[in-house]
């Protein structure tokens, strides 16, 4: 499997579009791998997993092709992870494609309600929405396939309002956690993870170094512990790759600072760019 990681930033994006803070003016003069884009990664050729605000920008400056998209799988409806407004222009008369496919999207029943409330008012020149996006609904521990993929949503510890999904993706060789949106994940869904070794594992890291500031969120004192109980209980080995991402502003999350403070603790710090082969 490969990830590719176009968006590694939480809600407000780093820097932050307003903020004048000390990190914000660093990281703006440092550019680079510094500046990140709301969330959103394609897992090898044709998945991509949330489809933010950012994402038109990211098919200009990051070279996103969302014609080679196939199926895109949302974890949660909060903007920074799902931008219906975006979505809509796969329509008619917004594109014109010899696409002979639609676009399948799966995600909880938010999801699902914004894209019908995006396109249920849409005049005839905009064709019929059915046709261009395909709406799959999902529910907790009900698995089912993605192309060649096998995919199993767990409760992410997150907005109670929505039920926030983790994924567990697998192919016929590997088997990848995309863990965030979340807090220290729940009861429940440990108890799914005890049945899987991964190869690789996607962690939220809002808070970088801190912790308990934001609800829903890790930094970097959660993801150890979630290291240390998924290596002492059999779910992944010294050869699982763990990635840190989602990071905030308000943290310091330049990429040339993180990356070796993470790196010591058995992590890889993302940025806007990176490919994970694993």
């Amino acid at each position: 499997m490969r990830l590719h990681f176009y968006g590694t930033a939480a809600s407000e994006g780093v820097p932050a579009a307003f903020c004048e803070c000390e990190y914000c003016q660093k990281i703006r003069k440092a550019g680079g791998k510094n500046l990140r884009m709301r969330t959103c990664v394609q897992l090898d050729e044709d998945v991509l997993i949330d489809f933010s605000m950012d994402t038109y920008a990211q098919t200009l400056f990051r070279n996103l092709d969302l014609s080679a998209i196939s199926y895109l799988l949302v974890t949660h409806s909060h903007e920074d992870h799902f931008f219906p407004a975006t979505l809509t222009s796969i329509l008619p008369p917004w594109a014109f494609y010899d696409r002979k496919r639609s676009l399948d999207v799966y995600g909880n029943e938010k999801i699902i309600q914004k894209v019908v409330e995006a396109t249920e008012n849409l005049g005839e020149d905009h064709g019929r929405p059915e046709e261009y996006l395909k709406l799959h609904q999902l529910s907790y521990y009900q698995g089912f396939s993605l192309g060649k993929y096998y995919v199993m949503p767990l409760p992410a510890s997150h907005d109670k309002k929505e039920n926030c999904m983790i994924y567990i993706i697998q192919d016929q060789e590997k088997t990848l956690l995309y863990g965030h949106d979340s807090n220290m994940f729940c009861k429940e869904t440990w108890q799914r993870l005890k049945d899987y070794r991964f190869d690789c594992v996607v962690l939220d890291c809002t808070m970088v170094e801190e912790t308990g500031v934001y609800a829903g969120h890790m930094g970097l004192p959660d993801n150890i512990q979630v290291r240390d109980r998924m290596l002492a209980e059999g779910m992944a080995t010294e050869k699982t790759k763990f990635v840190l991402t989602h990071f905030v502003h308000r943290f310091n999350p330049l990429h040339e600072r993180i990356t070796p403070i993470f790196a010591e603790k058995g992590f890889l710090a993302a940025y806007d760019g990176m490919d994970v082969e694993f």
